[in-house]
């Protein structure tokens, strides 16, 4: 489509998704290139701004004309207009940051253009279809799949920053595009465990367990599209023990990364809407206070570890009134703190506790930022890897059987989708990494219960078990008086309804009063068997 306006300035619009690509030209000469929504008067000011600033005294009234001739002239537009409207299955919405089907994958990465001089930034979205075509294509609206079926992109990803660098390097996306042969899954892993290695320490009894699930996790960002639900990380341990140089290091390796210790709400959630990417939220301790600011973010946490999970939200209309505006904050996020985190966050959470390192390590010395190249190769093969092994990922969502038996409910949520790619990076070449892996969430797992499981509380089922073992059910009254001797300080406050309460916490009914005592008659070793499993507590109990 083009248009002539008064000035002499030629006008050409394509269509770009939902926007045009308008070139601003005179004579054969490319003046000005930029992208928008020419049916918007306030995408058209903005526009006519930025034309005004370049070249000084023009025709505002006749450009702006053009434009909604453009508009209105645009096929397009027509035959949506005149094309019967149809429901879209929402399952078949995809984001354009990152996305992973049977038949396609998809990363949109943000570039720099040079139209006439000026520097344009842009979207690219580079695309690995099943059958093995590689291309590279505008942030498209949808896409056609093989088998007829029609996927939607949204939302519209806006304008990238300019002086933001894409993190999948120009000489890469060359060389995928010209079928250069992707990278061995086993060496993408094992470098990425090496950048973890190389800058922190970990405990000696679970350093390789703790550096697999760091890297699992990472190369998970590119990933979790393809699970209903991610785990967060919970990073933690005193001070100076490493925790934000956990964060510096995912900083450079996961995907589009967010990083911050001190968002407000409203921004967390737009950002997540508008970008997508990994949360990598520093001083977490914050989360325990209970101001409404600190609540927010907290909601925002909770709901966002699982697909469809939104941050809902009134929004003005210019006409008055508001509408409710949902924010998608699905995605990977982790968090650092010495204090601990609210325990409905923390069950949403694989935790990674650090350690101190020793006087004599070089690992703390290591200036994270003194071998860039090599953080930029890493990161490179794992969008790589993301997009040539995408489709193949999105089956290792359903797989049950790499989770042990034992780890159910929440802990399989959280722990299935690393064992999963645990077990997927195991066939292309890690030896041995699920068994690796499934004992480490074995114990990972037990050592939450332990600490889920109040001190008071297991020395009340401990001296149950005692009595219900030697057939002496107790009263209320004996349990505390017997609690009492093993730790005075603790249950001095305590009352006889106390032990009650706690105990029915555990399935443990409160017994019915006879002969004026509440003694604890029909609890049975089976029952404090299940209880000594489930909680990890040792209550004697064969």
């Amino acid at each position: 489509m083009t248009a002539t306006a008064s000035s002499a300035l030629e006008l050409t619009a394509e269509r770009d998704g939902k926007r045009h690509r308008v070139t601003v030209k005179h004579g054969n000469t490319v003046l000005h290139l930029d992208t928008l929504n020419v049916s918007s008067a306030p995408a058209r000011a903005k526009f006519l701004d930025a034309l005004a600033t370049k070249f000084g005294g023009i025709d505002r009234d006749a450009l702006d004309n053009n434009l909604m001739v453009l508009a209105a002239t645009d096929p397009n537009e027509g035959q949506a207009q005149a094309a019967e409207l149809q429901e879209v299955d929402v399952r078949c919405v995809v984001r354009s940051e990152l996305f992973h089907t049977a038949n396609v994958s998809g990363i949109t990465v943000p570039v720099v253009l040079d139209a006439g001089g000026k520097l344009v930034p842009r979207w690219r979205t580079y695309l690995r279809w099943a059958d093995g075509r590689r291309e590279v294509v505008e942030v498209p609206d949808r896409l056609q799949l093989p088998d007829s079926t029609v996927l939607h992109v949204a939302p519209d990803p806006g304008e990238p920053d300019s002086a933001n660098p894409p993190a999948w390097s120009a000489g890469s996306r060359r060389g995928w595009l010209s079928g250069e042969a992707a990278p061995e899954p086993a060496r993408v892993f094992a470098n990425v465990c090496e950048r973890f290695a190389h800058y922190l320490d970990f405990a000696p009894d679970n350093a390789p367990g703790t550096t697999a699930t760091l890297a699992l996790w990472t190369i998970l960002s590119y990933l979790y599209p393809a699970w209903d639900a991610v785990p967060y990380l919970y990073v933690g341990g005193p001070m100076g023990s490493g925790k934000s140089r956990v964060l510096d290091v995912l900083q450079r390796l996961a995907f589009r990364p967010l990083s911050s210790s001190n968002l407000t709400a409203p921004t967390l959630f737009r950002t997540l809407h508008a970008a997508g990417g990994t949360m990598l939220f520093d001083e977490a301790e914050r989360l325990r206070q209970s101001t409404p600011e600190q609540q927010e973010i907290q909601s925002v946490f909770l709901c966002g570890y699982q697909r469809g999970g939104c941050a809902t939200r009134l929004e003005p209309l210019a006409a008055g009134g508001f509408r409710p505006v949902r924010f998608d904050v699905f995605g990977p996020k982790a968090l650092a703190c010495i204090a601990g985190l609210p325990p409905t966050l923390a069950s949403r959470c694989i935790p990674i506790t650090m350690f101190r390192s020793a006087a004599d390590s070089e690992k703390p010395k290591r200036r994270i930022d003194a071998d860039p190249l090599t953080f930029q190769s890493v990161r490179d093969d794992l969008h790589v890897l993301a997009l040539e092994h995408g489709a193949a990922c999105v089956e290792l969502a359903s797989r049950a059987k790499v989770v042990p038996p034992n780890i159910g409910g929440r802990n399989y949520e959280l722990w299935q989708p690393l064992l999963a790619l645990a077990a997927w990076f195991q066939e292309h070449g890690c030896d041995r990494l699920l068994g690796l892996m499934q004992e480490h969430a074995r114990a990972s797992v037990a050592s939450a219960k332990d600490d889920a499981i109040p001190e008071a509380d297991e020395v009340l089922l401990e001296l149950l078990a005692e009595r219900v073992r030697a057939l002496d059910p107790p009263t209320t009254a004996e349990l505390l008086a017997a609690a009492k001797l093993r730790d005075d300080v603790t249950f001095k406050l305590w009352h006889a309804k106390t032990i009650a309460t706690r105990l029915k916490n555990y399935g443990i009914a409160v017994p019915p009063k006879l002969n004026g005592q509440r003694r604890y008659r029909d609890v049975t070793t089976a029952q404090l068997l299940q209880i000594q499993q489930r909680y990890s507590v040792e209550l004697g109990l064969a």
